[in-house]
């Protein structure tokens, strides 16, 4: 049989088994949903594979297709597990990601994609529903009101079919909108006589009494914010997101992405070894949790067919671990963080939060189930939104506590320090010449010249003043360098990393993958002492305790191979407000200034 594609950037579940791609089977999770209510809302971050499983809902409840089951499924669960519900429905289905964002088209763009697929649904049922003369098409296609448009269909079907309605990205739009035009556009369209939340009484309506025509529901987004400002709170059906059973629904296990290497390996496609190429991949793509009840941790889809995709055109690993299109789609989440004032972008109160995540590592707050788009500035909403958007993720739950959520991966770490040095830019709150830190990090990463890079970050430090309001205390200083340390991409960036039975302050690992001849290494011990406290005789005895420190990290064990043949430089920083007061390096056995 001819090797299977990587169904990469493909969400269609037809194409992909009748064209011969790559499919990870979660057919098993059609009898959870159906042990579930009818009425069902699902989130999860972007590129996860929630449409992919919904054009498997689609091809598996349409009526219209019970002769594609031994073409489509043959070698599924579901193919050997059937349920009493399959090909039951009338699929009507939307994908609001087809819809316009900008707030003078984005009404008549929403009424132009469920006229479409309406109009659809009626071609495809016209048999089952009972159009013969063609009235009700006609009609809907005279009709420019979307709520007017689904009104009319549910009413005709009524006692004619059942119908399973799938909405796709409901909140794809209403997320551009809020981003890029502002919370009262958003606002306007989403309460009180606003067109979509007039669209979701319709849905609600359809659904209600013995009799509803819409039979079963299923809407998948990156949020629940949007959902709370169209129906006041999710009260048209339940939110299945954080149940165990659904934490591995979408993305990959490691078992499964270890079966798919496997495959490429036997097909002759990999040469390296299946564990090796998992400890790649696992630092980056994996470790998202969905349920605090489960422990089984996920892969993130796209990351996972975006690296094989790279790696079988190219026959090696890719040289940029991040894909571009994951970048591109959380680049839009600035709005979280930076607010047009006036015409003068300012950092939020949210900007705080996201940099002590990165400071502290870790930070603990309740999952909310749902807010609307005027609470998100609450502290545990806005952290619930960074859990949702799959910027932070559930590291452990201690006993009768609030969940411990973490950065769950290097792609998210990456994404965290290009917002941080967006929103020093953008704000002017940090400027920073940008071609000569190229420059400079090239001398240091293969010719060993540090001082150049560290006095030309740390005296912008001190010059530029609108830094000092954001920079206060060693964990401030420490997350600032390690922002703009991680600029070039030459190091995989390290804090407060366990080296023989102590914690590092940063530490420069090289990105042998895309950066195969690296020369050079870095451990970086930093100090801090207040504008009150410092004298001659507190920074020596900070000197001697750093000093000490990276003698003992040094022999850590498990450092030698992470750098490889790389020479390792241990430097001591000490600060003293913003500004840096003292620096050396360790040099054949000696610290030196």
């Amino acid at each position: 049989m001819k090797r299977k594609r990587i169904p990469y950037g493909i969400s269609d579940f037809d194409r992909i088994r009748r064209q011969n791609y790559y499919y990870v089977d979660k057919t098993r999770f059609i009898e959870n949903i159906e042990d579930n209510p009818p009425y069902l809302f699902f989130i999860r971050p972007r590129r996860f594979g929630k449409s992919l499983f919904l054009s498997l809902m689609e091809c598996y409840y349409d009526i219209k297709r019970k002769d594609d089951f031994e073409d489509i499924f043959s070698g599924t669960y579901i193919y050997d597990n059937p349920t009493e519900e399959k090909y039951k429905y009338l699929i009507l289905k939307f994908n609001f990601s087809e819809v316009k964002s900008d707030i003078n088209k984005v009404e008549s763009s929403f009424n132009n994609t469920i006229k479409l697929s309406c109009l659809e649904f009626i071609k495809q049922y016209r048999e089952l529903i009972e159009d013969y003369d063609g009235k009700m098409y006609r009609t809907i296609e005279n009709t420019e009101d979307a709520s007017e448009i689904l009104k009319y269909l549910i009413s005709f079907v009524k006692n004619k079919g059942k119908i399973y309605l799938l909405i796709d990205e409901y909140d794809n739009f209403t997320n551009t909108i809020i981003a890029s035009q502002g919370k009262e556009q958003y606002m306007a369209i989403t309460h009180g006589e606003g067109f979509y939340r007039h669209f979701f009484n319709v849905i609600k309506a359809g659904t209600t009494g013995s009799d509803a025509p819409v039979s079963k529901l299923f809407i998948t987004g990156v949020s629940p914010v949007t959902m709370d400002d169209v129906t006041s709170g999710f009260n048209i059906g339940y939110n299945m997101t954080g149940l165990p059973a659904f934490n591995e629904m979408v993305g990959f296990t490691e078992e499964e992405v270890t079966y798919m290497l496997d495959y490429y390996t036997k097909e002759g496609l990999i040469k390296a070894q299946p564990d090796g190429m998992i400890e790649i991949m696992k630092p980056w793509y994996n470790n998202y949790l969905f349920s605090k009840y489960e422990k089984n941790r996920m892969y993130n889809s796209d990351m996972v067919l975006y690296f094989m995709s790279e790696y079988i055109s190219h026959n090696n690993i890719p040289e940029d671990m991040l894909d571009h299109n994951i970048r591109t789609d959380y680049k839009k989440l600035r709005y979280l963080i930076i607010t047009d004032v006036e015409g003068q972008h300012r950092v939020n109160g949210n900007f705080e939060k996201l940099k002590k995540i990165l400071e502290d590592g870790e930070i603990s707050s309740n999952i909310a189930r749902s807010f609307p788009v005027d609470r998100i500035t609450d502290p545990e909403n806005f952290i619930s939104l960074l859990y949702y958007f799959g910027l932070l993720t559930i590291n452990h739950v201690p006993e009768e506590e609030e969940p411990v959520l973490i950065i769950p991966n290097e792609v998210i770490r990456q994404l965290y320090y290009e917002y941080i040095i967006d929103a020093y830019r953008d704000t002017g709150v940090f400027n920073i010449d940008f071609f000569k830190l190229k420059n400079l990090f090239m001398d240091f990463a293969y010719k060993g010249k540090w001082v150049g890079l560290i006095d030309y970050i740390t005296e912008e430090m001190k010059n530029q003043t609108a830094l000092r309001d954001y920079i206060e205390g060693e964990k401030s200083i420490q997350t600032f360098l390690r922002v703009y340390l991680n600029f070039s991409n030459y190091y995989i960036t390290k804090s407060e990393d366990e080296l023989n039975r102590g914690f590092c302050d940063i530490v420069l690992l090289p990105h042998f993958i895309k950066y195969p001849k690296i020369k050079y290494s870095y451990l970086f011990e930093i100090k801090y002492i207040t504008l009150s406290e410092y004298s001659e005789s507190k920074l020596k005895s900070k000197i001697l305790e750093a000093e000490e420190e990276l003698e003992r990290y040094e022999k850590d064990r498990d450092l030698k191979q992470l750098t490889g043949e790389t020479k390792l430089i241990k430097i001591i920083l000490v600060f003293c407000g913003v500004e840096l007061k003292h620096r050396r390096v360790k040099s054949e056995g000696t610290f030196i200034v």
